[in-house]
């Protein structure tokens, strides 16, 4: 359960802080130990698995890692708050030379792929805040520089929540809340008011799309996807008789359509769009719907079934025959030829009252299967257990390059605050050692004195 693993965490931050000062210490001298990362043969490749970072790992400020492949979190100890700094969370990028680096967050429960996105191209990473980053509701940080860049300071509410990006990496959809919690009416959400906003990295326009509504604060993992060509998106919102209202945008963010799912069917993820673009994949749950009257059973034996509206008008259209996924929740990462992609959830033992069915909280393991239209499943990424939330650069979704080597991570670099905890834990037995030869040498030194005298 996880408020054990997080008791066990904390009792053993002091024993960790010992090993860690001894391993940063003799590394740089043990074979292999800090072995430069190379890239895969043949070009950049999505692993089958990957390895739980060290403790200490270097952050992407400190070492840039380059484009990634993957971008992972979760609750293990490389991965969940640490002894050498103050509490957070942190995801780990799993670059494409093999590199792990290390983004730290000022909240525990961050998630990779919702409320941290891969840009498709795999060279940036968006977030709305960021350990040391720069001010704004938006912060965009560059894998190949370490360097980061604030969009949307300004008065008046926060926070820009990121929705999806544009295939070219040159422009984020966020949800900007622009107030306090609405309390809503029978067969309404209650949340905070949103609005969604075009971002433009390159010259920072921001450009408000259509109105503001009350957003579901536990929908991020289906709010927004954008087509292939980057000339349309689709974004979601809570219909006003309940469930769930599509919207198709052109580039600009001029409304095109709107469709009612109903409350039994939504967005696929941001890799919804079809490779063509013709058509949005959906996803829709046999059993319990509601998340909020669901049982741990329930939220576990839920059935998703992929189906598809037009992109260009938002009506029911057919589309590759997928096979069904069994758990609380699946969100599509993006499509190599017929085969989409996705991420499956498996529940926490325990879980809250009105959960969350991507939450951090709620979720025991991921792992990253690709559906086939000859009605196959296939594992194409299967994480070690405690990573609870990925992402996927888009790119090489694409390419369709899976199964590769799983990189392991370096003992070294590390963080600068873990060395200088390491060198200070091995320095007090030293300065200690040596305070206590000098005073057996002095009083040696007297006893001679007085002999002779």
């Amino acid at each position: 359960m996880r408020s054990v693993r997080e008791d066990l965490r904390r009792r053993g931050k002091t024993i960790a802080v010992v090993v860690a000062a001894l391993l940063c210490a003799t590394a740089a001298a043990a074979p292999g130990v800090h072995a430069e990362p190379q890239p895969a043969q043949g070009g950049p490749v999505i692993p089958r698995s990957v390895e739980l970072p060290y403790l200490w790992q270097a952050t992407v400020d400190m070492a840039p890692p380059g484009p990634a492949t993957v971008l992972f979190g979760g609750d293990s100890w490389g991965l969940g708050s640490d002894p050498f700094e103050e509490d957070g969370g942190k995801l780990a990028v799993a670059g494409r030379n093999g590199a792990y680096r290390m983004l730290r967050y000022p909240d525990e429960g961050i998630r990779a792929g919702q409320d941290v996105r891969l840009s498709p191209d795999g060279n940036l990473v968006a977030q709305s805040v960021l350990t040391g980053g720069p001010a704004g509701w938006l912060v965009v940080t560059d894998l190949r520089t370490g360097r980061g860049r604030g969009y949307g300071v300004g008065p008046s509410a926060c926070c820009f929540e990121v929705a999806a990006w544009r295939p070219d990496s040159g422009a984020v959809l966020v949800l900007h809340r622009t107030g306090s919690v609405v309390l809503g009416g029978v067969g309404q959400t209650e949340g905070p008011p949103a609005q969604y906003v075009l971002v433009d990295l390159a010259g920072g326009a921001l450009v408000p799309v259509d109105d503001v509504f009350v957003r579901d604060p536990v929908a991020s993992a289906w709010v927004a996807a954008f087509a292939p060509d980057g000339r349309g998106f689709v974004a979601t919102r809570p219909a006003a008789g309940g469930g769930t209202e599509l919207r198709g945008y052109d580039a600009a963010g001029q409304r095109l359509w709107s469709r009612d799912l109903g409350d039994r069917r939504r967005l696929a993820g941001a890799g919804a769009y079809t490779p063509d673009g013709s058509a949005v994949a959906l996803l829709s749950v046999d059993g319990c719907a509601d998340t909020k009257e669901c049982d741990h059973d329930q939220l576990a034996a839920r059935r998703w079934q992929v189906s598809y509206v037009d992109a260009a008008t938002g009506a029911d259209r057919e589309g590759p025959a997928l096979p069904a996924v069994t758990g609380p929740a699946v969100r599509a990462l993006g499509w190599h030829g017929d085969t989409l992609v996705v991420v499956q959830y498996e529940l926490e033992d325990d879980i809250r009252q009105e959960p969350d069915d991507t939450g951090w909280a709620e979720t025991r393991h991921v792992r990253v299967l690709a559906l086939r239209p000859d009605g196959t499943a296939g594992v194409v990424l299967d994480p070690p257990a405690g990573v609870s939330s990925i992402d996927i650069a888009q790119d090489l979704l694409g390419d369709g390059r899976f199964g590769g080597p799983v990189p392991a991570p370096a003992a070294l670099p590390a963080r600068w605050s873990v060395v200088a905890q390491g060198a200070l834990f091995l320095l007090v037995p030293v300065l200690l050692a040596t305070a206590a030869a000098v005073v057996i040498l002095r009083a040696i030194r007297r006893r001679r004195t007085a002999t002779r005298a």
